[in-house]
């Protein structure tokens, strides 16, 4: 197959061989080193044969001595190609063309796909990797992403792993952050257990400190239910300071009140659609409207971006952008209390879930029409952890003197 495809590159020629000397024509051939193959004898006077090139013109000068004739029958190879082609400019321009355009295309990047982790800012990630290179229509071989990756890792302190991924001439970049720790109060320090909200006390476990309240008992917000400070637990004892920590389970109530106007509105689609085309180029966005919106009108607008592309790696940098307007009216209605209910109930209800550490375990509520809006007042009784811990700023009391340190 190779030999075939390198005679091909080198051009071959078919000839017919006429005359009496046939066997003198190929002993002269012989002599010379001139190599005839797919020779085929016609007549007793006439043969056909291939051979190359350069051995057809090194048989013409030899053609006298023979007695024959030969007639090319036909050419095949690139020497004959390329004379034919050679004429045809624009075919010539247009192949350096394409050559061209698919360098230009494969050395640059021209389709970017970000995959930022939400504990970073993305705009500020984009930003940074733009000025370090990293945008559409850069040289993907002057990209040194080692050296960008402990670049934007010393920038982005609470960055964890960057990693940018090329696909022919897409780019994904995949970054991850670290999510800075809640502050929390040193675990060495003086810390007391205060109320979060006023409630009942239900339950007290105190795992350190000194219990102030107890089951029955009504605390408001802010008072102390576990204290850092402990008394002694023998009468020879004495008071020290720790860390408190424990739960404590209160009886809540929650009041809500919310407010909807019956009065809204629906939208009513009036079949009227407008579209506008935009064309983009690498970096460079060409309008192919006027103006820079649609005016008038209440519409919704959908935006779809199709991008050319060879295949999933390989993208043109040639994007059409098709905006999509499609037109309503409002159109006024007025909604009655019950069928708010449902709504209003479970709104309000997941709402107080949400900022409880605790459950729900009844609720009355009350909804109203009054000046147009379904008012609710509802009274939520929930069971809840309401200990938190604060900074105990107590102080250990001193000791009376005992009896033999006042003894003369």
């Amino acid at each position: 197959m190779l030999a075939r495809l390198w005679r091909l590159a080198r051009g071959q020629v078919r000839v017919r061989v006429t005359g009496a000397s046939l066997p003198r024509f190929l002993n002269l051939c012989a002599e010379k080193g001139l190599m005839l193959r797919r020779m085929e004898r016609t007549a007793w006077n006439e043969m056909y044969a291939t051979l190359s090139v350069a051995d057809f013109r090194a048989l013409r000068q030899y053609m006298g001595r023979t007695g024959c004739r030969v007639h090319i029958v036909q050419r095949r190879g690139m020497p004959f190609w390329a004379a034919r082609l050679r004429p045809r400019t624009a075919l010539w321009g247009g192949l350096v063309l394409l050559v061209l355009l698919c360098w230009v295309l494969c050395a640059h990047i021209w389709s970017i796909e970000a995959h930022i982790d939400p504990a970073l800012d993305e705009a500020e990630v984009m930003q940074q990797l733009e000025e370090l290179g990293v945008h559409i229509g850069a040289r993907i071989s002057s990209l040194d992403t080692r050296s960008i990756r402990w670049t934007m890792l010393g920038m982005q302190p609470n960055m964890t792993f960057l990693s940018l991924n090329f696909r022919g001439n897409s780019l994904t970049i995949e970054a991850y952050g670290m999510t800075p720790p809640e502050e929390k109060i040193d675990q060495n320090a003086i810390v007391k257990v205060v109320a979060a909200r006023e409630g009942v006390i239900k339950s007290v476990k105190a795992l350190e400190g000194q219990p102030m309240v107890q089951a029955g008992d009504a605390v408001q917000t802010g008072d102390t239910l576990i204290s850092g400070l402990v008394a002694p637990t023998r009468e020879d004892g004495n008071y020290h300071l720790t860390h408190a920590r424990g739960e404590v389970e209160a009886y809540t109530v929650h009041q809500v009140t919310a407010a909807r106007s019956l009065e809204t509105e629906s939208k009513v689609y009036t079949g009227k659609v407008r579209r506008q085309y935009a064309l983009v180029l690498g970096n460079h966005r060409l309008n192919l409207y006027i103006g820079s919106g649609i005016d008038g009108g209440t519409c919704d607008k959908i935006i779809e971006t199709r991008t050319l592309r060879l295949s999933d790696s390989v993208v043109f940098p040639v994007s059409l952008v098709v905006q999509t307007y499609v037109f309503y009216e409002r159109e006024p209605q007025t909604a009655t209390v019950e069928e708010l209910r449902v709504e209003m109930l479970s709104r309000a209800l997941e709402e107080i879930a949400s900022g409880m550490d605790g459950t729900v375990t009844e609720h009355s509520e009350t909804l109203t029409e009054q000046d147009g809006a379904a008012v609710l007042e509802m009274t939520v009784h929930a069971v809840e952890q309401i200990g938190v811990e604060a900074v105990d700023d107590s102080t250990i009391p001193e000791q009376p003197p005992s009896e033999d340190e006042t003894a003369p």
